[in-house]
């Protein structure tokens, strides 16, 4: 249940944020975007169709011609996105707050649509439109989800060209590629986990460290010591960033001679770092 209170919370501040930067940094510019957020800022541009209006139908047509092939999670997870996006682009639409500015739109913008697009994502949401519409293409003619957003997003952006112009479509693949990159930055933040690789002739004492002070689950390996002509015992654990100066300096302490490596871990799925609830058991097990 917590962690459905904690999905909503994300969804509904990361609509907030790509809210607030379609209203105070993308239209003031006149810049485009991809999926329903690009979809409704060209109705804008040449209708004068507010955003808010536009995003939710779009969305729900989506939503209709995809429905079949989500879960129910997926689906109501994306209703509450869509929603709170079009809510948020009425309500922030009367706050007298506009940045007239090209560099400055293109930055602060795509540092609020990368950072609410990120939240929303991590919470398993989506914000609809061509998102939806890549699943679809995966799940039926089993396209590639990443390369099928990119190739529909690109053709909404060079449509916009005849509402902003060329140079303002030039400028939005500049603010799509950015917001795409702060998606990562913000995701990889949230999974900011680091992997231990150590090798020590005390790694019983090393490995009861790890999971008795510190919960994590600890896997050994068996390998061969090639310089020291003898068999080796190899502990592999995932730890989160905050803990591994301690753990490190615990295992030193323990075997001064202990040959450890350090890696960056992209993301953790499962065990002690996926679902809130998992007993210490569980988590164990799933280490294994």
């Amino acid at each position: 249940m917590k962690t459905i209170y904690k999905d909503i919370i994300l969804i509904i501040v990361g609509a907030l944020l790509v809210a607030a930067s379609i209203d105070f940094f993308v239209i003031p510019n006149k810049l485009g975007d991809g999926s329903t957020v690009g979809i409704a800022l060209v109705l804008y541009y040449l209708f004068h169709i507010p955003t808010s209006i536009s995003t939710f139908l779009v969305n729900l047509i989506f939503i209709a011609l995809a429905y079949k092939f989500l879960t129910k999670k997926t689906i109501l997870y994306t209703i509450l996105g869509a929603v709170m996006t079009s809510v948020f682009l009425g309500l922030v639409s009367y706050i007298p707050f506009h940045v007239h500015d090209m560099i400055l739109g293109i930055v602060f913008g795509a540092l609020l649509m990368g950072t609410g697009l990120a939240l929303i994502f991590i919470a398993d949401g989506s914000t609809g439109g061509t998102t939806l519409l890549a699943y679809l293409l995966n799940y039926t003619k089993g396209y590639n989800i990443s390369k099928s957003m990119f190739y529909m997003d690109s053709v909404i952006i060079l449509a916009s060209v005849f509402a902003i112009g060329v140079n303002n479509t030039l400028y939005t693949f500049i603010f799509v590629y950015l917001c795409a990159k702060i998606v990562d930055v913000v995701i990889e933040g949230f999974h900011n986990k680091k992997a231990m690789t150590i090798m020590s002739d005390q790694y019983k004492d090393i490995a009861q460290v790890i999971t008795s002070e510190f919960g994590n689950a600890a896997t050994i390996f068996y390998g061969y010591g090639y310089y020291a002509n003898k068999d080796k015992r190899i502990i592999y654990v995932v730890i989160k960033k905050n803990e591994l100066l301690k753990i490190k300096k615990k295992i030193q302490q323990i075997d001064p001679n202990s040959f450890i490596v350090i890696h960056e871990v992209k993301e953790v799925v499962g065990g002690k770092f996926g679902f809130i609830g998992n007993s210490p058991h569980e988590t164990k097990a799933a280490a294994k």
